[in-house]
């Protein structure tokens, strides 16, 4: 007997498998539809509560939109340069978000169900792209609404409620459109693996194109800028063309103008009256033509990418698929680790070791050496951690010069510093996470908390140290030192205090019924921050008053005060730290 060599012919089973799939997701698809709506019921009955002065606000501000600032011809100058920097940033985020869960994706059942079958892929993944394409087109409409609301607030509106709409509606089609077009990018990203780490050696150059563009506006705020800069800036890509709507619209008929009043020259506000000498322009008269740019670009990366999408590899699906489920079960059970940590799997790439570190000889400095080597291989986190840092010193030294120090940018100076103590310590979270990790450390678990903490606050010290310490020397005055060194102890055992806190139990989300509600709300927040508040509440008060009342006293009350936190937060960690063991 002999057999006909050959390809066998498969049968295709889409049609039969997709009919057997809608019959029994009939119920299940009327109890989802129920689901929907209860969910849409309650987002609406907590906007109408919540919301509804603020809506009523916005209304008003629709009718008569508010009077132009002072402040509002720099917004105005500095805003092409600051939209471009962030469409930038959006577009690196929806290109970025191909790399973990892309915008073809499929649910575990289908990945295990239908994938290996005979299915048309064409029939299966392309009605998910559109999908995607559809929701992230109607997230960027809602995401334009921000920025025009901004400049509605700031007296950019117009004078009228047309103008108001002419600028909302600007900014929702330049935002809609630009998320289509990064939704398209990504696609063909996603159906391309060779791409991806063309991607991740693109992100920081994105990154400082964008930090470059901020700097950009801050010149044009507070200077002057060539004209040719900003054409230039507007018409540099998609990023530049999705920023010249809101910037040409923005301030229409607004009476915005440089003039010498009463206080000498500078910036006023001229009244309906009286014409502006100098108009606050943008450059950006062709607005129409970007658009139209910016929307055939989108139109092309959507079709590109529709065409794309059955051709994403089973494999990247797989992870995909396993990646968001991690994601979902860990939101689920509120386990923010969980979502960071399948977030960071799905989206880095590892990385071999390119930094050593020679061990210690002294056993004594073993977890020492450790987190230094964890964190000298992870210079993003480093980075950030510097960032923050430098941003909490500038937040502070601005408030410091002020007519009168208020507790709000010394609050926000403070939690960005506990925001940059704990992303310095991973070592102790991954320690809290699992303590088999370090059982064969020759130290009891409950001191790793104390000894954790040194590499956070020397890497703190060091990064915010310098700027004040240069600060210092050209004021004379080592005040400024004192306080940091005793509020960086303070933030990051306020940060070991969250690192170490107990498991999440259901009790917490059963509460105590009280006259103003469910408590919770209250339990949860608390498991969450307790940390932060009890580091960064009083240390506002104590800088607050420190800066406010330069004198021996203020300071030595806040050193003696805020090292007594210090202790008491790292007491707390450690016996926080013997609970988990």
């Amino acid at each position: 007997m002999s057999v006909a060599a050959g390809p066998v012919a498969v049968p295709d089973s889409t049609g039969p498998a997709f009919a057997l799939l809608r019959e029994l997701r009939r119920g299940r698809a009327r109890k989802q539809a129920a689901s929907i709506a209860f969910w849409i019921y309650l987002a609406l009955f907590i906007v109408a509560v919540w919301g509804g002065s603020l809506i009523v606000a916005a209304y008003r501000a629709l009718r008569h939109p508010p009077p132009p600032t002072g402040l509002s011809l720099r917004v105005l100058h500095a805003l092409p340069a600051g939209l471009a920097a962030l469409a930038l940033l959006v577009l690196l985020l929806l290109v970025r978000d191909a790399l973990w869960r892309g915008p073809v994706t499929v649910p575990g059942a289908t990945v295990d169900w239908l994938l290996g079958t005979p299915v048309d892929r064409r029939r299966l993944l392309r009605p998910r792209f559109r999908l995607s394409a559809s929701g992230a087109i109607a997230a960027g409409a809602a995401v334009g609404i921000v920025p025009a609301a901004a400049l509605v607030a700031l007296g950019l509106g117009g004078r009228d409620g047309g103008d108001v709409l002419r600028l909302t509606g600007a900014g929702m089609l330049s935002a809609a459109l630009l998320f289509a077009a990064g939704t398209g990018l990504a696609g063909l990203i996603e159906r391309n693996p060779a791409s991806w780490a063309w991607v991740r050696r693109a992100t920081p150059v994105v990154l400082a194109a964008a930090a470059v563009l901020g700097g950009i506006a801050a010149w044009a705020a507070f200077g002057t800028l060539p004209a040719v800069v900003n054409t230039a800036l507007l018409w540099s890509g998609p990023w530049g063309w999705a920023a010249q709507g809101l910037a040409a619209l923005a301030g229409h008929g607004a009476p915005l103008g440089l003039g010498v009043g009463a206080r000498g020259p500078g910036l006023y506000v001229v009244p309906l009256d009286v014409p502006a000498t100098v108009l606050a322009t943008t450059g950006a008269p062709w607005w129409p033509v970007a658009t139209a740019l910016l929307a055939a670009v989108a139109l092309a990366a959507l079709a590109a990418g529709q065409r794309a999408a059955a051709g994403v590899p089973a494999a990247a699906l797989r992870a995909r698929a396993r990646t968001l489920g991690a994601m979902s079960t860990a939101a689920l059970s509120m386990n923010t680790r969980g979502v960071a940590a399948a977030y960071g799997a799905a989206a880095s790439r590892p990385r071999r070791a390119r930094f050593h570190l020679p061990p210690p000889r002294r056993r004594q400095l073993v977890l020492l050496w450790r987190d230094l080597l964890a964190l000298a291989r992870a210079p993003a986190r480093l980075a950030a951690a510097v960032l923050l840092a430098w941003l909490a010193v500038g937040l502070i030294a601005a408030a410091s010069h002020g007519r009168s120090v208020s507790l709000l940018p010394v609050g926000c100076a403070l939690i960005l510093g506990y925001l940059a103590a704990a992303w310095l310590c991973e070592g102790a979270r991954l320690d809290a996470d699992d303590p088999r990790r370090s059982a064969q450390l020759p130290f009891r678990f409950g001191s790793l908390a104390w000894r954790h903490a040194v590499v956070p606050v020397l890497v703190l010290l060091v990064a915010a140290g310098l700027p004040v310490a240069a600060a210092c020397l050209a004021t004379g005055d080592p005040g400024p030192l004192a306080l940091l060194a005793v509020t960086v102890p303070v933030l990051v055992t306020g940060a070991l205090v969250n690192v170490f806190r107990p498991p999440l139990t259901p009790d917490m989300f059963v509460g105590a019924e009280t006259a103003v509600g469910n408590t919770a709300i209250f339990n949860i927040v608390f498991w969450y921050a307790w940390g932060t508040l009890l580091a960064v509440v009083p240390m506002t008060v104590l800088l607050s008053d420190a800066i406010r009342s330069p004198g021996a006293g203020s300071l030595a009350r806040a050193v003696v005060i805020g090292a007594l936190i210090a202790a008491g937060l790292g007491s707390y960690a450690v016996r926080r730290a013997r609970r988990l063991c």
